[in-house]
């Protein structure tokens, strides 16, 4: 009679403790460190080389009629040689700019035109932009200049955006086609593109720009005259 063949033993099943599920592991860990670590280089690479230690001194803005504010960072440690801007009334652009804000929102037809003395005054009349930005326009074009802490921002809470941009408008008014160029941060020249980039998750400049106009209604932008021209969209 023959004898039955012997047969090798079946395989054992592998599980997530064999060779491969370790190296898989192994390798998403590692990604995963990798991915962490790498952002954070990017953060502090990026934020040390575009940012400053200390605030940029921005000219002073004097409201005749606005009562005495507090001093931002920035006017703070300014030069005691630093200019400051001609001094502005501003109660009659607050009610002028509110005017413009009501008709905005009553989706009215209406126009504004601002001189940079009266956009400065506005922005110094604001607790979130004061001492923070200064505007200047000269042959039409508006030089806009900024100095913004970070402390909301981990990593940079000590550290400030300190910078520069050109912004010139359309000549059909439209607001979407403002063009911003010659944009400096910390000293450093950076590409007109950056206004469109989205950086670790943050929206880009340009869409909160049009968010903003979206919200204020502006249907033009135009500077004439060295003044900054706006229309509301109406119905």
């Amino acid at each position: 009679m023959t004898e039955p063949t012997n047969l090798p033993p079946a395989p054992r099943a592998g599980g997530c403790c064999g060779m491969g599920c370790l190296t898989v592991m192994a390798l998403l860990i590692f990604l995963g460190f990798a991915f962490v670590g790498g952002g954070l280089w990017a953060v502090h690479h990026l934020g040390r080389k575009y940012s400053s230690p200390e605030p940029s001194t921005l000219p002073e803005v004097i409201t005749l009629d606005a009562p005495a504010s507090v001093e931002s960072p920035a006017l703070e440690r300014a030069s005691p040689t630093q200019p400051s801007a001609a001094p502005v009334q501003s109660r009659p652009v607050e009610t002028r700019w509110k005017a413009f804000e009501r008709a905005a929102d009553r989706n009215e037809k209406a126009q504004i035109e601002l001189t940079a003395g009266e956009i400065n005054a506005l922005l110094q009349n604001n607790r979130n932009t004061r001492g923070k930005v200064f505007v200047s326009i000269e042959n039409n074009v508006g030089r806009v200049r900024f100095s913004v802490p970070l402390k909301d921002v981990p990593l940079m809470r000590d550290r400030y955006v300190n910078g520069e941009a050109s912004v010139e408008a359309s000549p059909d008014g439209d607001p979407a086609k403002a063009r911003i160029t010659n944009i400096t941060l910390a000293n450093n020249s950076v590409p007109d593109a950056i206004v469109d980039q989205h950086m670790f998750g943050w929206p880009s400049l340009r869409g909160l720009i049009a968010d903003w106009l979206s919200d204020q209604e502006i249907a033009s932008f135009r500077i004439e005259n060295n003044r900054v021209l706006g229309e509301t969209r109406g119905r």
